[in-house]
């Protein structure tokens, strides 16, 4: 029994034997040539199995190449996508929004107070030329305390008539409504009808307004087709190798384009909130306005017919040149001349106006002075109709109080008879100089 069990394994082992045989005699034949086979290889299994130190190097070049390759795609994409006329287009508008944020202060305090002042000149060659050189005498300077918190205003407003003492008057605002006292019209507050001093927005709020609007205009060029082109480009300090990107927005993407521009800010919650603070009504209020406005936005762009908004920025540095604004209608034209002042012209095709200027503006390092300088001047035909220069400073700081004002006798304008109306009218017109502007005064109240 023993004998053939050793027979039958010795057979075994003789058929795994001639398997094997034959399959080296096989592979020898089919994987290599007549040369192969008289060569001699020396080969260390031992190295191939624990990938020695020279198998290691033998890979090193590879793994380079390949990183190198990888490097200039990820450039290559860069570049692309850093010269592509519509990044090149957002990046522009989200730098001049940049720009504006970096300017405001956004120091939030419970309370705040500052001055005001405003200087200005103007000419007119029309009917209005009177009432625009007895204006250009009047200077304004007011100091003013905010209660941001309880959202109350003060306004202590002085004015001077040709260097001389003009009209005073205290300008409150409780949040509700806004009362006005000046001793010429009357010895009581008036309350006058749906007015609010709400207009004094903090810097964040001034800021997630700026927000909603970049975000509304990159959100509408997302969709539309921006078109680029080195240009040869003008300017104050010689001739700049520039870069023109241009939307157009014609019968083509005018109704998308203001859907997009519309939606996205009723979409923006804060933007929302900020615009229902402002205006005292309801955030739906203020989507319901969006979408009255989208209809007329929709109207005016079709009146347009075809807009045509071109950016220019330096080639080099990308620093934004100048934007343009061409339609049917007419053209609008702001140039960046440097140290925060900018250039601009007006064209009215309707009535070939033309309208230039410059405006520019300062800030401190706190943020807490800012000065304002606008210069106008509108022609026809080469003769000037009418010219103007205005200067605005501002000012805001801490404050520690709120005094709130007692206006429980003041008297409601709504509900003045108009005996009492008459009588206050009665005692302006007596002032001599200011009755030359109670045609603006009618218009105010």
């Amino acid at each position: 029994m023993k004998n053939t069990k050793n027979e039958a394994k010795n057979k075994l082992e003789e058929f795994v034997q001639k398997v094997e045989d034959r399959t080296n005699d096989a592979l020898e034949d089919s994987l290599m040539d007549e040369d192969a086979k008289s060569e001699t290889f020396d080969i260390d299994y031992t190295d191939i199995v624990k990938n020695s130190t020279k198998a290691k190097m033998s890979k090193l070049p590879w793994l380079i190449a390949i990183f190198l390759i990888l490097i200039i795609a990820i450039v290559l994409c860069l570049m692309f996508f850093s010269n592509n006329p519509k990044t090149l287009f957002t990046q522009t508008v989200d730098g001049l929004f940049d720009y504006l944020e970096s300017n405001v202060n956004e120091n939030v305090y419970d309370i705040t107070d500052g001055n005001i002042s405003l200087d200005y000149t103007m000419k007119s060659n029309d009917e209005n030329a009177e009432l625009y050189d007895e204006l250009s005498k009047v200077s304004y300077n007011a100091d003013y305390v905010k209660d941001n918190a309880g959202n109350m205003s003060f306004i202590d407003l002085k004015t001077t008539y040709d260097g001389a003492d003009f009209v005073s008057a205290n300008i409150y605002g409780d949040g509700e409504s806004t009362y006005v006292y000046s001793p010429i019209a009357s010895d009581k507050y008036i309350k006058l009808s749906n007015n609010r001093l709400s207009y004094f927005v903090n810097g964040n709020e001034v800021k997630t307004l700026l927000d909603g609007l970049n975000q509304a205009i990159d959100t509408l060029t997302a969709d539309e087709k921006i078109y680029g082109e080195k240009e040869n480009i003008d300017t104050a300090v010689g001739v700049i190798k520039g870069y023109q990107m241009r939307l157009v927005i014609d019968s083509k993407n005018r109704d998308r384009a203001a859907e997009n521009f519309v939606n996205t800010l009723k979409a923006n919650d804060e933007f929302v909130n900020v615009l229902a603070k402002m205006r005292n009504v309801s955030n739906d209020d203020i989507r319901e306005g969006l979408d009255r406005y989208l209809t007329k936005l929709k109207d005016e762009l079709k009146r347009h017919n075809k807009i045509e908004l071109s950016l220019y920025i330096d080639n080099k540095s990308k620093e934004f040149i100048k934007a343009e604004f061409v339609s049917e209608l007419g053209s609008i034209t702001l140039v960046n001349q440097d140290n925060n002042k900018y250039s601009y012209i007006i064209s009215k095709k309707n009535d070939r106006t033309l309208t230039t200027g410059e405006f520019s503006f300062t800030v401190n390092e706190n943020k807490t002075k800012y000065t304002y300088n606008l210069y106008y001047k509108q022609t026809k035909d080469d003769k000037v109709l009418a010219e103007g220069n205005f200067d605005l400073k501002y000012t805001a700081r801490q404050a520690e109080t709120f005094e709130k004002v007692d206006v429980t006798n003041s008297l409601d304008w709504n509900q003045m008879s108009g005996l009492e109306k008459f009588d206050i009218y009665t005692k302006v017109a007596a002032d001599s100089k200011l009755n030359k502007f109670l045609p603006i005064i009618r218009k105010v109240v």
